[in-house]
């Protein structure tokens, strides 16, 4: 399946070219997602594509309130249903099939340290939360509402509190701590 109609899938549950098109006006996830990644495309061009990718990122932050970085990397069917204050940072990694909902955070920990996250295919990153630094977030791993995240996060595990740690694992996978 292409990025875009897993991308559509999964935050408008709608298929097809006519779906996509009623998710445009309806979704704000779906053009938020669909928006980023047609600035990132265009931030590998020449000067004229980048000038128009920063025309179309300034846009999404300004429509939607939403920022994600034209140099971070997004796996398909980026799920955002609430976009709202959403921030991913320049050096994120997101993988496929990742949901994460309003006011979340990726980013850096300090200007001195120039690491930022990386979350795995499945993950939740649930409402508020920051997670910090070169730290990774497992598969199908779970980040609780209004979580501060700056150690990793195993497989299957649920990260909760400020400072988080590891309230919950699949035993089979990982530790808890």
């Amino acid at each position: 399946m292409s990025t875009w109609r897993r991308d559509l899938s999964r935050n408008a549950g709608r298929k097809g070219w006519l779906g996509g098109a009623i998710a445009l006006v309806t979704s704000p996830g779906f053009c938020v997602v669909i928006r980023a990644r047609l600035a990132m495309s265009l931030n590998r061009g020449g000067k004229i594509a980048r000038v128009l990718s920063r025309l179309v990122w300034r846009g999404t932050v300004t429509s939607y309130g939403c920022y994600i970085a034209v140099t971070a990397r997004l796996g398909s069917g980026l799920c955002l249903p609430h976009p709202i204050g959403v921030v991913i940072g320049e050096g994120s990694v997101i993988g496929n099939d990742v949901t994460i909902y309003q006011g979340v955070t990726l980013g850096r920990i300090s200007q001195d340290v120039a690491a930022y996250p990386t979350i795995e295919d499945g993950a939740v990153i649930y409402t508020g939360a920051t997670v910090l630094g070169g730290i990774r977030i497992g598969r199908n791993a779970v980040v609780a509402a209004h979580s501060v995240v700056l150690i990793d996060v195993p497989d299957h595990a649920c990260a909760a509190g400020a400072p988080a740690r590891i309230v919950g694992a699949d035993n089979s996978t990982a530790k808890a701590g």
